[in-house]
């Protein structure tokens, strides 16, 4: 089970980080709401798409990296 929660994990990274790095205006402000501190910091990385690609673009490698780590089972 550990393995399956991990590849979940791992996809939704890659996910996440894909989206980020083709749309990192548009993705950021999706994420824009709820509390007010939660807010302000999606729309630093909306304004900053530079930087939310770079970090983007590493989530993507992290999540690769964990899945590429998990064995070919789930046990």
């Amino acid at each position: 089970m550990r393995v399956v929660v991990a590849e979940s994990v791992a996809m939704f990274a890659i996910g996440d980080g894909v989206l980020g790095v083709l749309f990192p205006v548009q993705h950021s402000t999706r994420w824009d709401l709820g509390p007010k501190p939660w807010g302000a910091y999606m729309r630093w990385f909306a304004d900053h798409p530079g930087i939310t690609r770079a970090l983007s673009a590493a989530q993507i490698a992290a999540g690769v990296a964990c899945a590429a780590r998990l064995p070919s089972t789930p046990r």
